[in-house]
C-alpha cells in the first residue's frame, strides 16, 4: 500500500491524496497508518523490519501530532481576528467633529 493510500473503505477513492483531505480526517488516517504500522511491528519476527515498522509508526503519529497543534494555533488565530474586527475602530481625529 503506497502513501496516501487509505486503509478503510470509508467514502472517497482509494489512493486519495491526503492533502486532499480535511484536516481532521487526514489526522484520523495519519492514526491509521500509524496503527498499522504498529500492528505489522507486533507481528513481525525479523527485528530490524519491526524496528522500520515502528519508525514508521512513530512518523505518523508525529505527523497526526503537528497538524492537531498546526489547527489549534490557527483556530486560536482565527478568533484573535474576529475579536479585532469585532472591536470598534478608534475615530480619527479629523472625524470626531
Amino acid at each position: 500500500m503506497g502513501l496516501g493510500a487509505k486503509l478503510s473503505s470509508r467514502g472517497g477513492q482509494v489512493g486519495q491524496l491526503f492533502d486532499a483531505l480535511p484536516p481532521p480526517e487526514r489526522t484520523q488516517r495519519y492514526r491509521e497508518m500509524a496503527d498499522a504500522a504498529f500492528l505489522k511491528a507486533k507481528h513481525v519476527k525479523d527485528d530490524d523490519l519491526r524496528a522500520e515498522y515502528l519508525r514508521l509508526a512513530a512518523g505518523w503519529h508525529a505527523m497526526a501530532l503537528e497538524l492537531e497543534a498546526n489547527l489549534r494555533h490557527l483556530t486560536q488565530l482565527e478568533a484573535s481576528q474576529a475579536r479585532l474586527r469585532q472591536t470598534p475602530k478608534e475615530a480619527k481625529p479629523d472625524e470626531q467633529l
